[in-house]
């Protein structure tokens, strides 16, 4: 048995994702090419920290990465509260241990800003 290689969530690639979804078509792949893109994002908004901020990215990131594809893929829809409770457990089971907690996120920026008394 060879021995298997941690794939990075900056590695990830239209292959692995199709793989683990059992994908074997072409038909989504400019879909699933998006999703892997906008989960990479959304976990680097989520941690307040860009991936380019870790020495070293854990395996915990191409989890939650793998799963939040699979999730939005699976259900195309907005998320419903089961869901939702779903992917709270991914989230903070997965990555709030590397979240940056004290960081302000883009959103909290944008809300902070709009509030702003001048």
């Amino acid at each position: 048995m060879l021995p298997l290689k941690t794939i990075l969530v900056t590695e990830l690639t239209l292959d692995n994702v199709k793989e683990y979804l059992r994908v074997d078509h072409e038909d989504d792949d400019i879909l699933l090419e998006t999703m892997l893109g906008a989960a990479q994002s959304f976990i680097q908004s989520y941690l307040n920290r860009k991936f380019t901020d870790f020495e070293e990215l854990p395996g915990e990131f191409t989890i939650a990465c793998m799963a939040l594809v699979a999730h939005w893929y699976e259900r195309r829809e907005i998320q419903p509260e089961k869901a939702t409770k779903e992917l709270n457990y991914v989230f903070g089971g997965l990555l709030d241990m590397h979240r940056d907690w004290n960081a302000v996120s883009a959103t909290e920026e944008v809300l902070n800003e709009s509030w702003k008394i001048e």
